[in-house]
């Protein structure tokens, strides 16, 4: 089978590390797989075995990265003369963002298949005051007449129907768990950690509220934030992170992880999965895949709430900690690794 995966431009967030990942896993079983970008799209962040198609407005295909200054509707041009000039010598089209799914819609690509993973509920993130013809593309976007397919089952209605639900996956060879599943690392202190990120939704601002609450009844307390982006401070450390094996080794080096995330509860999020996979307990908001029975969730977005969260995890017993470390380990692996979540996607392919 061959399978074009046309995306606006590598860049490092989650979703992208999903398509290379998935790309690396439909070659290893034996399909042809590329990526179409525009001819100014950077070098992929998130190793990937395919092959780089680069493609400029007029559908010419280059080697190599263009100089050329790169724009939105540029982008969405140039994908669309790549899709009119290639996309018949493929059988499977995936478009993956809202603004791909526009060019793989309208571009004629003979009997090519198309399909729109979904992994996000886009319109939440343009806000119509902010980005109107974002999140007007953006609700649009699910309307059209292209095979559905959604890492959530929470992403339904207003033209989302989904034909299946498939979640990201994860490198459990990269993630693996520490020596001792739940246990901290010292008795005299417990590091807390979580992925600094810009954005008011990723709830960084909220982790760090619920440290400097629970700073003030336990001084054992430490906090790293993962990436950085954040305002410095003396009372926390920041770890620079490049690539995965870092990250998990991050994830390995925390006492307990939070994620402390607001809106779109129920969907997947990475630093939960790969937290679990690390058997690093977990307190987060309400994601995918925790649930009480192997990490600790917080009954809202407050940050008193992640933090009595927090402290129901610092007084639990060892073998508490551990077994709800373990089952986070267990729900990962038995469903989420690469090869699993790959097969689906051929299996809906050929339906």
């Amino acid at each position: 089978m061959r399978i074009l995966i046309p995306i606006l431009g590598f860049a490092p967030q989650g979703g992208y590390r999903v398509l290379s990942e998935l790309a690396n896993a439909w070659i290893r079983l034996g399909h042809e797989c590329a990526f179409l970008v525009p001819a100014t799209s950077a070098e992929p962040y998130f190793p990937t075995t395919a092959k780089i198609i680069r493609s400029d407005r007029k559908g010419l295909l280059r080697d190599r990265q263009s100089k050329r200054k790169s724009t939105g509707l540029n982008n969405i041009v140039c994908l669309y003369a790549g899709l009119r000039r290639i996309g018949k010598d493929y059988d499977i089209i995936l478009a993956n963002h809202s603004l791909t799914a526009w060019p793989v819609r309208f571009a004629r690509t003979g009997n090519a298949r198309k399909f729109y993973y979904i992994q996000a509920y886009e319109p939440q993130y343009y806000p119509v005051q902010k980005y109107p013809i974002k999140h007007v593309l953006a609700k649009l976007s699910y309307f059209f007449d292209l095979t559905q397919i959604s890492n959530s089952k929470i992403y339904k209605g207003a033209g989302l129907q989904p034909k299946a639900v498939i979640p990201p996956g994860i490198d459990l060879s990269v993630f693996v768990a520490k020596e001792r599943p739940g246990t901290f690392e010292k008795e005299n202190q417990i590091v807390l950690g979580t992925i600094g990120r810009t954005e008011p939704y990723k709830g960084t601002s909220v982790a760090l509220a619920a440290y400097r609450l629970l700073r003030l009844e336990d001084n054992r307390l430490q906090m790293n934030i993962g990436f950085g982006n954040v305002t410095p401070a003396e009372d926390l450390k920041i770890t620079a992170i490049n690539g995965d094996s870092e990250l998990a080794a991050y994830y390995r080096s925390v006492d307990i992880l939070i994620v402390s995330c607001i809106g779109q509860q129920g969907a997947p999020h990475y630093p939960l999965i790969e937290a679990m996979a690390s058997g690093t307990p977990v307190v987060h908001t309400g994601y995918f895949p925790g649930t009480p029975e192997n990490t600790w969730v917080a009954s809202d977005t407050s940050s008193e709430s992640v933090a009595a969260a927090i402290r129901q995890v610092i007084n639990a017993s060892l073998k508490a900690r551990s077994a709800k470390a373990i089952a986070a380990r267990e729900v990962v692996a038995s469903s989420l690794e690469w090869s699993v979540v790959a097969n689906g996607f051929l299996d809906r392919f050929v339906e």
